[in-house]
């Protein structure tokens, strides 16, 4: 009788348990969109051509780095919805990737592998196809690199997405996206540089800020980083970045201001070589020759920090040789900068 009595109170309590678990789920079934539609969507992607860029930077290292390019999303009204079956196709958009940005390359199918919820068919500008059975509303697509060494860290590659069709009567928006990725080690990125030089030849030659411009910038960076000038450092090797001017030349350069006007060291950039064992610089030359043919090299003065910081500022002292002027192998121009680290480029 006890026994009976206990297995008849362990099946109400099971009963009233699996009432409430099923309670639960239809609660939690929420309407992911209110207007009586629907829809498939790339999250992060858009409708407008050319289509959004979201940029993947990956580490320039011979080991496998696994990438999102595609995070798939159903939006429904009613728990009704989810409880159907669709089938979505997604197109590998190589004319994207063009419209986006004419300089990216097409990031090529042999250096990666696929991986997440879609099946393939075709290569290179082929097709993606999903389905979505009752209850799913999330796919994924990745991707796997195996050897970013592959890759050409001085440019930037692209894959694109675009959604092409959803049966069942399902609207689509945010159909597209561009997925940019660089090979980049752990110094490359956008830094906002300041600090002192010394033209020990030219003194009236000094740092690029935009406060000694006679017509200041209003470029967005500059304002927002104190009037200093964006710095590109560019990942060309596992421990070597080179100097871009993003904000007067867009080239290697180092800018500097002249009379009031916007100028430049011409044939001078720095390659720059970082310790990854201390996070220290080791070195740096010229970009353009070591001397270049205007007699400028670049040397690093010990004096200086020469460091990367714990919030990835760097400090660094360095030094412009021109043997072609009075100064001969001594610094013609001495360089005491700070680069604020600002953002992945």
């Amino acid at each position: 009788m006890k026994k009976c009595i206990k297995n008849n109170l362990l099946l109400a309590l099971t009963a009233v348990v699996l009432l409430a678990t099923s309670c639960d789920k239809v609660k939690t079934v929420t309407p992911t969109t209110n207007e009586g539609k629907t829809y498939i969507k790339i999250l992060k992607g858009g409708d407008v051509n050319p289509a959004p860029v979201v940029k993947n930077p990956i580490d320039f290292v011979p080991t496998p780095t696994k990438i999102l390019v595609v995070d798939l999303r159903r939006e429904v009204p009613t728990s009704a919805e989810l409880n159907k079956t669709v089938n979505v196709t997604i197109k590998d958009d190589t004319n994207a990737v063009k419209a986006a940005n004419a300089a990216y390359v097409q990031f090529p199918i042999a250096w990666y592998t696929i991986s997440g919820d879609g099946v393939k068919t075709g290569g290179q500008g082929g097709t993606y196809t999903f389905t979505f059975k009752p209850g799913e509303f999330a796919k994924q697509i990745y991707i796997t690199v195996p050897d970013a060494t592959l890759l050409n860290p001085s440019a930037l590659y692209g894959l694109g997405f675009t959604i092409t069709s959803a049966d069942g009567g399902v609207s689509v928006r945010q159909k597209s996206v561009v997925v940019e990725i660089g090979a980049k080690n752990a110094w490359d990125g956008v830094y906002a540089v300041t600090g002192p030089m010394i033209d020990a030849v030219a003194p009236t030659l000094v740092q690029w800020n935009n406060s000694v411009i006679t017509v200041p910038l209003t470029d967005p960076f500059v304002v927002a980083h104190g009037g200093a000038w964006e710095l590109h450092l560019i990942t060309t090797g596992a421990t070597q970045c080179l100097m871009f001017d993003n904000t007067i030349w867009g080239d290697y350069f180092h800018p500097i201001g002249s009379a009031g006007a916007n100028s430049g060291y011409g044939s001078f950039a720095l390659v720059v070589n970082f310790n990854p064992a201390n996070n220290t610089i080791s070195s740096v030359t010229n970009y353009y020759g070591q001397p270049a043919s205007n007699t400028r090299s670049a040397v690093l003065d010990p004096s200086g920090a020469n460091a990367v910081q714990a919030n990835k500022d760097i400090l660094i002292k360095y030094f412009m040789i021109q043997t072609n002027q009075p100064t001969g192998t001594a610094p013609r121009t001495t360089f005491n900068e700070k680069w604020e680290y600002t953002g992945p480029r």
